[in-house]
């Protein structure tokens, strides 16, 4: 059953003759941890307010359990939605210690009831010892473990994350991501949150919607995303890739660079198509035969890879570049290099 169904949700400033959000639609499951993903002003952290009911939108509908809390007339305030909020300042009491400030939301409970759960979320959250400072006296990632336990003491249906490692240095992101993937995952609690660092994704989530402009471009797991992206900026978005032009053939894809072939069935109705295939979605062979041949024209060393970009020659047109990771150990024929892609790994893009 999802916990959270947006559909065709739209929100329009005053200020502005363009939506903030477009038509946008997701469904979240009990469990799950989803990422709002996007450049800067694309409508995410927007879409993220109007979940927690600090926004409302300005058409489409909300529901939250199976309850709708926008839309059709009805509005839930926030405080009555039971969704817990990480903000991206963390926003933790100053003249609270770490104790107060996870206690604050449990005012409900009676006292042994409230310590008894606080004492758990500190202990699942890896804050024992801290119960007594105050926010001034603890790092980026001590606060960002307060702001979680916080959400998450009250037991919400639903934890909403605005740019939750924005605050956190390079050298410790890598680890908070996969604690608070872990915590998310111990509680069984469902996330949604904001992010436009891919990294985020690819470490915490379980899906991804892509977000332009206030439009949805994809929503998938981040595997597929990543290696299937639907048009070229979703593709851009995680990376460098190949664009290669193509013509749909009985034999394959006909490319400037010769016919990639598949065993895949291609549908009838394409005709010219764009291929994107990753770097790392090439096999480099010692032989030429069954092989595209390319001239190296640049190699570099990136420590677990190295880049190579290779040009093939085409007598009618422009030489096609080719960008190709390889492993260090790999060694070419001199200048030249003899590649194919990987059969499951050509996505034929949907741009228009």
């Amino acid at each position: 059953m999802n916990i959270l169904e947006l559909r065709n949700v739209t929100k329009r400033f005053p200020e502005s003759q363009v939506p903030a959000v477009d038509d946008f639609s997701l469904d979240v499951e009990h469990g799950e941890i989803v990422a709002l993903l996007g450049e800067s002003g694309c409508g995410k952290t927007t879409i993220l307010r109007m979940i927690a009911g600090f926004e409302v939108p300005s058409g489409g509908i909300i529901r939250i359990n199976g309850e709708a809390v926008s839309g059709s007339g009805i509005f839930i305030e926030p405080q009555n939605r039971k969704v817990g909020i990480v903000f991206q300042d963390y926003a933790l009491f100053p003249h609270k210690t770490v104790w107060e400030n996870i206690t604050f939301g449990l005012y409900r409970l009676s006292k042994p009831d409230a310590t008894n759960k606080a004492n758990d979320i500190i202990v699942l959250s890896g804050l024992q010892g801290l119960e007594q400072r105050y926010p001034h006296q603890l790092s980026g990632g001590q606060k960002q473990r307060v702001a979680l336990a916080r959400a998450m003491a009250p037991e919400p249906k639903l934890i909403l994350f605005d740019e939750p490692f924005s605050n956190i240095d390079s050298m410790r992101k890598h680890q908070m991501r996969e604690d608070i993937r872990d915590i998310i995952k111990k509680t069984g609690a469902t996330a949604i949150f904001v992010t436009h660092d891919t990294r985020d994704v690819m470490t915490i989530a379980d899906k991804v919607s892509v977000i332009r402009q206030g439009k949805l471009m994809q929503t998938d797991i981040p595997e597929k995303i990543y290696t299937y992206p639907a048009n070229s900026y979703v593709a851009d978005f995680f990376g460098k890739t190949n664009y290669i032009k193509a013509k749909i053939s009985p034999e394959g894809y006909e490319t400037p660079m010769g016919v990639i072939r598949t065993k895949t069935s291609l549908p009838a109705s394409l005709k010219d198509v764009v291929l994107s295939i990753r770097p790392e979605e090439f096999t480099i062979k010692d032989e030429s035969m069954g092989c595209f041949c390319g001239s190296i024209v640049k190699e570099r060393f990136l420590g677990e890879y190295k880049e190579l970009t290779c040009k093939v020659e085409n007598s009618s047109g422009p030489d096609t570049e080719i960008v190709i990771y390889a492993s260090p150990a790999v060694k070419c024929d001199g200048e030249k290099c003899y590649f194919k892609p990987n059969e499951g790994k050509i996505n034929v893009l949907n741009d228009e």
